[in-house]
């Protein structure tokens, strides 16, 4: 399904903010409202008995900080068209992430809605051990919801890398 195929959507379709499993040790979430920087103390929300993250991608610059004990990649950029500078940047935390799953981590890439920008980086992840564009969207729409990567600049981004 391309992001052409969106035009309308209800309430219950779009992702909650918890993190969904793409694949395994690779997850794909969002910044609920309350935990941004401001809003909340700090808390575990990344971090319980059930759910583990050694690595998470932070791509919304308000989102709290990972907890302690908790490896944190920053990198906040608008949900738009990218510039060089913002695409080298992610193709750079795309490669970081990735050696740290193959390593055997469990990693989170989250944003603000854990749909465009967080999409974005977990399908370079996902093209970096050697799916396709159109595999790696195909599979996150999948397992997090069809509106993954509905940012037709970062979808069309993500085929003209293949």
């Amino acid at each position: 399904m391309t992001n052409s195929t969106l035009t309308s959507w209800s309430t219950e379709e779009w992702p909650e903010y918890q993190p969904d499993l793409i694949v395994p040790r690779l997850y794909q979430g969002g910044t609920e409202d309350h935990h941004v920087i401001g809003m909340t103390t700090p808390s575990n929300h990344y971090s319980n008995a059930n759910q583990q993250f050694d690595l998470v991608v932070t791509l919304y610059a308000d989102a709290q900080p990972a907890p302690w004990g908790v490896q944190e990649m920053r990198y906040g950029f608008p949900d738009g068209p990218l510039g060089e500078r913002d695409a080298q940047r992610i193709i750079q935390i795309a490669r970081d992430a990735y050696r740290h799953w193959q390593n055997g981590d469990c990693v989170l890439v989250r944003c603000q809605a854990g749909v465009n920008r967080s999409g974005l980086v977990t399908a370079l992840i996902l093209m970096t051990s050697g799916l396709s564009a159109v595999d790696a969207i195909a599979l996150i729409r999948r397992q997090r919801s069809p509106f993954v990567l509905s940012n037709s600049h970062f979808e069309n981004w993500l085929l003209a890398q293949d």
